[in-house]
């Protein structure tokens, strides 16, 4: 039997990728948004989990990185993300699904009241935290030795964060490309 230890890094990064997947396809069949939420968060927690059990992943995906750059420059880059998501990621999104509606599988449950207050405190956290340990960690560390550590990988590890909005239609994919490459 395979030492934990000694799993090669493609075969844990897709252990880790499998539940979040599983969620995304199980959701499609969830009209309660709160059953909807349980799903997401159980699929993000299971990959979460996946990447703490096997010791060479736990290495890349939870090791503690200081900022290389200033908590104003961070600021600026929030800004600057959100600002073009909203502006440039919407108007892709909404051209590309416009032209091609059938690539839209499911989409965001409207959450109110309680599971609201829940899903923002706790899971935007949680996505937060998930995707950038999956796609921006662990997928950084699996391509890096093909790609450099250069434009080539940001677009490929955002190609691969795009391909994970597969669900929510072509025009989202690009959104999340864009969002990601910035």
């Amino acid at each position: 039997m395979m030492m934990a230890r000694s799993i090669p890094t493609p075969l844990w990064f897709a252990a880790a990728l499998f539940p979040m997947v599983v969620a995304q396809i199980v959701r499609l069949q969830q009209f309660d948004p709160a059953a909807w939420i349980v799903w997401d968060y159980a699929g993000r927690l299971g990959a979460l989990a996946v990447l703490s059990a096997i010791p060479a992943a736990r290495t890349v995906a939870f090791r503690f990185e200081p900022l290389r750059i200033a908590l104003w420059e961070v600021t600026v880059w929030i800004v600057g993300i959100v600002l073009a998501d909203h502006y440039l990621g919407g108007w892709i999104r909404r051209t590309i699904n416009g032209l091609l509606p059938a690539t839209v599988l499911g989409a965001y449950p409207e959450v109110q009241g309680w599971l609201l207050v829940v899903d923002i405190v706790f899971g935007l956290g949680l996505v937060a935290l998930s995707e950038e340990i999956v796609f921006r960690r662990c997928a950084r560390h699996l391509l890096q030795s093909y790609l450099d550590d250069g434009f080539a990988l940001v677009l490929a590890t955002s190609f691969l964060f795009g391909a994970y909005h597969w669900w929510t239609g072509f025009g989202n994919i690009g959104e999340a490309v864009v969002k990601v490459a910035c």
